[in-house]
This record gives structure tokens, sequence and C-alpha cells, in this order.
């Protein structure tokens, strides 16, 4: 016991007289140890119990009827329990050859004082761990809010613990706005969108996303799971990274490299081909239609694209994703035309579970909802019924829809494409397409030409296609001139797409490596055209000039100058003015 000893017993032994004993508790306060001459223990003599037995029993007894039998010998007083305590008067503590005699009560004191004494150094050291850890954490706390990147921090069950500073200059709010909030709240405040805590609560597993807030920068966020000593998911902690700047710059890339092409070798006399995602033409109008987009494209404003079908309105809608702030998130097509008009609204917007007879249980995310933070492109929207076209305006206008059978309106973040072939116009006149809607959708109109105006790129095309058919058939076929030629004079009424299947048929079909007229598919036109009895009737050279003066006349026809014609036909200007005058065609020969 780290209290401080008492000073050694008096010890007496059994022989010793009462009258001694009086006389020593004059000269000595009790208690006494009273031994036998080997060294037993018979008891305390305490002057208390003492001058009592005097008094009941007199002094001619024997010393031991004047003494406390209620103790205990110990070495050490530690060694005391409280059951101890509670059985004896007295405890004597005897240790290198020493005695000392403690009643009990002095005993718990010591106890007391020990304790008291430690809890008070512990109390110290304690408010000195804590105060160690406040700085730390202080410390901690100042290194976690001075990064640059936003740190998240969540419990298993995505309650909001901690968020940095830096959320700021990410979100535009402070770090009071999301602690104590749950992720799944804040997702469906729009305040968090592709949220990647989420994803890792799902499945307690390191996730990556790009995350694109409302008032437009781009983050890319990853979230780590922290366990417990037993495996259970303890923590989410998810890093956010601004990435506007690198996105903004992937976007100016792709746009530079755009209009390098589109201007590179401009005031050549034969125009360089321009080629992006799949989309490839040689034709001014074409390129006035990639520049256009190429303009647009960063901005989030609505586009509407008209053009006949086949000529490119998904592939350009494309282009214009690929360009935009959004490249890196989903692009999704819809054609309103080839869903049922009874499905629509479910495979737009997705519905609740149970919303309808054998609806899946767990519900159905449509296809605006899986479009957030990309592209929709809604293409032949001429086709959506006037119901669903409520629907889509209210989208449009706010960004929000509703799931079938749900009762909470969801919040997309979303750029709209549209597209059609039909002359909305004149059916909002029939009042078969919403005019308001129209307006909505219109606010940055595109139209791509037909394929027929611009016969330049019909040769452009034939070989593109050529060489993609034989790779995917395994064939090396050729189309030699005469034929590429009739292709040319084709009015394509399908446009691209026609021309493309036109180019699968005969790669398909070829009997020989090289093709010639009459391996063309016969429903093509050229029978009508002065090759009409080429094979076998007139020598080919006639037939060449023939359809020579055809293609020149209809050049001239469509561009009215030489040296757009030679463009057109990919020859120089000076072979175009030859040409004319070899077949006499009146032309103004200043341009």
């Amino acid at each position: 016991m780290d209290t401080e000893l008492k000073k050694e017993s008096l010890i007496v032994f059994s022989d010793i007289s009462i009258l001694d004993i009086k006389s020593l508790l004059k000269i000595h306060s009790s208690p006494f140890i009273v031994m036998k001459n080997h060294l037993e223990i018979l008891g305390i003599l305490d002057e208390g119990l003492f001058l009592k037995k005097l008094d009941s029993v007199g002094q001619n007894q024997k010393i031991i009827e004047y003494l406390n039998q209620s103790f205990v010998v110990v070495d050490d007083l530690d060694k005391l329990n409280e059951e101890d305590m509670s059985h004896y008067d007295f405890a004597i503590q005897h240790s290198d050859n020493q005695y000392r005699c403690y009643p009990i009560y002095e005993v718990r004191g010591m106890i007391l004082k020990k304790k008291l004494k430690s809890l008070i150094s512990l109390n110290e050291s304690l408010h000195e761990e804590l105060e160690v850890t406040r700085k730390k954490v202080k410390e901690l706390t100042q290194i976690l809010h001075s990064s640059y990147d936003e740190i998240f921090v969540t419990d298993a069950n995505g309650d909001t613990l901690f968020v940095s500073e830096s959320c700021k200059k990410l979100t535009g709010l402070p770090p009071e706005a999301f602690i104590n909030k749950n992720i799944k709240e804040l997702v469906e405040k729009g305040l968090i969108v592709n949220s990647v805590t989420l994803k890792t609560m799902k499945t307690k597993a390191v996730h990556s996303a790009e995350q694109t807030y409302p008032h437009g920068l781009t983050v890319f966020s990853t979230a780590k799971p922290i366990f417990d000593e037993e495996g259970n998911l303890y923590r989410i902690v998810s890093n956010s990274r601004d990435i506007t700047e690198l996105v903004e710059m992937k976007s100016k890339l792709n746009q530079v490299n755009l209009r390098h092409q589109l201007t590179q070798n401009e005031h050549s006399q034969s125009k360089k081909t321009v080629s992006f995602n799949n989309f490839i033409t040689n034709s001014n109008k074409m390129i006035n239609v990639l520049e256009l987009a190429e303009k647009v494209a960063p901005m989030d404003s609505s586009i509407f694209i008209h053009g006949e079908t086949g000529v490119g309105k998904g592939v350009l809608a494309r282009i214009i994703h690929d360009l935009s702030t959004r490249k890196d998130k989903k692009f999704i097509q819809v054609n309103c035309g080839a869903i049922p008009s009874a499905l629509i609204e479910s495979e737009l917007f997705g519905y609740e579970s149970g919303a309808f007879t054998g609806a899946n249980k767990n519900g159905k995310q449509g296809l605006v909802e899986m479009a957030d933070g990309g592209t929709l492109f809604l293409d032949e929207i001429g086709e959506m019924p006037l119901d669903i076209q409520v629907k889509i305006l209210h989208l449009v206008q706010d960004r929000t829809f509703m799931k079938v059978g749900g009762t909470k309106e969801k919040k997309v973040n979303i750029r709209i494409i549209s597209a059609t072939n039909k002359d909305l116009k004149q059916m909002i006149k029939i009042n078969q397409f919403r005019e308001d809607l129209y307006y909505r959708l219109h606010v940055v109109p595109m139209e791509i030409p037909q394929l027929r105006e611009r016969k330049e790129d019909i040769l452009l095309l034939t070989d593109y296609f050529l060489k993609k058919f034989n790779e995917k058939y395994g064939q090396s076929i050729s189309i030699d001139d005469n034929s590429k030629l009739i292709l040319q004079l084709q009015e394509y009424p399908g446009n691209v797409r026609e021309l493309e299947n036109v180019i699968e048929q005969i790669v398909v079909t070829a009997r020989k490596s090289i093709v010639s007229i009459e391996d063309l598919p016969s429903d093509l036109t050229y029978k009508d055209t002065a090759l009409g009895n080429l094979t076998g009737i007139i020598p080919l050279k006639k037939a060449l000039e023939e359809t020579e003066k055809q293609l020149l006349s209809q050049a001239l026809s469509t561009y009215k100058s030489t040296r757009k014609m030679a463009k057109a036909l990919e020859v120089s200007q000076t072979t175009i003015m030859r040409k004319l005058g070899k077949y006499q065609f009146v032309y103004d020969e200043s341009k």
C-alpha cells in the first residue's frame, strides 16, 4: 500500500500482569499485540475493550479474556478484500519481522485514500491525453479542411459525419448543408448526382465515377469502405476532385480537331475530306452543319435536327454529344416511332413496383433517368403520342419527371436533342403535335441536307462503305469507274442508309472481284439514262461520253460555276472548262 507505514506496534506477552498493562496504557497508546512465548498471536489489547472488561469481569481473569480476537494477519494490506474487512476488527501487517496493527476503519480509510489518489492521478492523465487528442483532432481537421479535394465521410448507414470545406467551391454549399444528412436524402434533393458513396454502401467495394453538380462543375469521386475489427462496414470515405477544366480541355481538343479538319486546305482546288465520328463528307452544306454542331455543342440548349430518313440524324446527335462537356456521360437514343404507344411512358420514365399487372416487382429505371448527366436523343419525335408530349414538355421545362405509379417527382440533369423527318408545323395545324413543345425543343434548329443535294459525297461514301463491308465479310470487292458513275446518278430517297444497303448488297452478292455495270443491283435507275443500252450495243467510249455529258449537265444546273463543279466532281477547274467546251455547254467563264 502506498500510504505511509504505521510505526511498529507494541508487543506484549501473555504472562504480563494486569497491573503492568495499566502502567503501559499510561505511556503507550493502544492497541497492543499480545503473543505467547513462542510468538503465537493471542489477540489485540485495545484500551477501550480492556477497560470495559475490567469493569465487567474484574482484574483476576486470564489476559485472553481482555483481548479482541477479531483480527487477520497479512503481509500486505492491499490483499484485504471487502469480505475480510467486514469480518474483522483489526488487521495485523507482518513483514520484515515487524508487526503493525491497524483498526479496520483505518485500513478502510487508507484504501479509500489510495483509490482517491489513484483516481486523481488517472483523471489528470486522462485530462492530459484528452488535451493531446483535442490538439491532434484540431490539427487533423485543419489538414482535411485545407485539402484542395473534397473529403466526404459517412457511417455505414450513409449518415454524413464530416465534409471538408472544399465542398464550398465544388457545390456552392457549406459543410453544414451536408452534416447529419443521409446520403440518400442528398441524392433525392439533387445535391449529389451519381453518388459513389451509395454504390460503396451496396457493394462494400471501392467505386469511382464522374459527378456533375447542378451549377455545372464536374468532379471525379472515389469512395472507399472502412471496416471494423469484425469485418463490418464502419465508414465510407470519398474524395472528390474538380475536373471541370480537364473536361473542358478535352472538349476543346475535340473542337480543335474538328475545326482543323474543316478548315485545312480550305482554299485548295480540291476540298479535303472531313471525317468525324463516322460522319464523312466533302459537301459544303454538310460542313456548314458540322461547324454549327461544333459551335452549339458546349452549350446545354435544346437542339432540333431536321432531315429525311437515313441522312444521319442520329450520327449528328452523337457528334454533338461527343463535342459537349457531357461526352463522358451516357448518350441515350430513343426511337419514338419504334416503341408501342402503350409502353412508351413506362419505357421513357420507368415505373414503380406494382405500378401495373406484370410489372417488375422491383420497378424499372426509364430511359430518361438512364440519361441523367448525359444526353437524351428523341429520334422521330413526330411519332410521339399527344398525351406523352405533355410529359415531355414538363421534362424539357423543369428537368423533372415522375415514374409510372410514382408519387414523387425526380430531377435529372440532361441535354435534350430531338429529330424528325416530318413537317411538325403542319402537324401543329392539325393538332397532332403541341406547339409549345415544338418551340421548347426548337431552340437550335439544324437541317441535314439529303444525299441527292450533295452528290459529291456519294463516291466518298461508296468507298467508305465498300471498305467497311469488305472487312466485315472478309471480301476484297472493288467497283469500276463506270459503275461508280451510275451510283452517283441515283436519287437515293433513303439517303445514306439506302446507299449503305446498296453497297452491302453489292459486296455480298458480287460474283467477281471487280464489279461492273452489269453486276449492279437490278433496281438501280441507270436503265433510264443514256447507259441503258450500253452492254454489247454501243462502244464503251460512247457510253462513257454520254454519261459524262449527263453528269456535267446535272452539275452545271446545280452549282452554276465551274469552280464549284470542279470541287464537286473532284477534278481541276481547267478540266471542267475543257469538258464543257467539248460538249458545247453554255456557261459563264468568269465563274
